[in-house]
């Protein structure tokens, strides 16, 4: 009974905090956008009279048809778009299933935490790396563009689960070599070509995965999510498609490779 208990409340923070990501992954960039228009005007000594959207942290969720504000029965993560039947209590309009897809992504990728033998801080501090990856891979992938906060929430995650180890050297190692090998690639393309084939976001990320897992994984990493992302290319531009960004396989692969380390 204990251990089922255990199972169903760490399955209702991974909602809740799936719940929180498709929230962020709206707002963020939003927000940035209209920031960087902003800073644009000041540059230019033009006037700007944009109204700020809402903060990722701040401001309560509404209907984004009628504006309605809803309650926090209507904002229970799955259950109350089940129970709402899929559409807005007040205007009737169907709601997107963007926001139960990405907490279904959450539980399934998060639950497997509880089959490792971690303790509790180790959960924790591994619930917060992956559900900061995620939350990175689903806005590069729409955006392409990743967080600055994503990455650095799973080196502090990293380097805090290290602290006072032996691994703690090798979790620092892992993040600049991480970082440096992307930046490499970077500027010899830059060099070679005279325009930008990768950006700063993935190096950034790439510095966090080696944080997290370490340099050995990193080239294992880069290898399978360069494999994943020649197909997807391959698939994707036989149908005629906008190809895929580099940080989702870098995401995916890491994540893989973070489990696989336990079998």
């Amino acid at each position: 009974m204990t251990t089922l208990l255990c199972w169903l409340a760490y399955a209702a923070v991974l909602l809740c905090l799936g719940s929180f990501a498709a929230l962020y992954s709206i707002r963020w960039p939003a927000l940035n956008l209209y920031l960087a228009r902003q800073e644009a005007h000041e540059l230019l000594s033009l006037s700007f009279k944009e109204h700020s959207p809402k903060s990722y942290i701040y401001g309560r969720s509404n209907c984004p048809h009628c504006g309605h504000i809803l309650s926090w029965k209507e904002t229970i993560p799955l259950f109350s778009y089940a129970y709402l039947k899929g559409k807005c209590r007040f205007c009737q309009t169907n709601i997107s299933p963007y926001y139960w897809q990405i907490e279904v992504l959450f539980l399934l990728a998060g639950l497997p935490l509880l089959c490792l033998p971690l303790s509790l801080y180790e959960l924790a501090l591994n619930t917060i790396i992956l559900t900061s990856l995620l939350c990175a891979a689903i806005i590069d992938y729409q955006h392409k563009i990743i967080p600055n906060e994503c990455s650095a929430l799973v080196i502090a995650a990293s380097l805090a689960l290290n602290m006072g180890s032996p691994l703690l050297d090798a979790s620092v190692l892992g993040l600049l070599s991480g970082y440096a090998i992307v930046a490499t690639l970077r500027g010899c393309y830059l060099y070679y070509y005279k325009k930008e084939g990768i950006g700063l976001g993935d190096a950034k990320l790439l510095a966090a995965l080696g944080a997290w897992l370490y340099l050995e994984s990193l080239f294992s990493i880069l290898l399978y999510a360069s494999l994943l992302g020649i197909f997807c290319s391959l698939l994707f531009s036989s149908k005629g498609q906008q190809t895929i960004p580099f940080g989702p396989f870098l995401v995916f692969s890491s994540i893989v490779y973070f489990y696989c380390s336990y079998l």
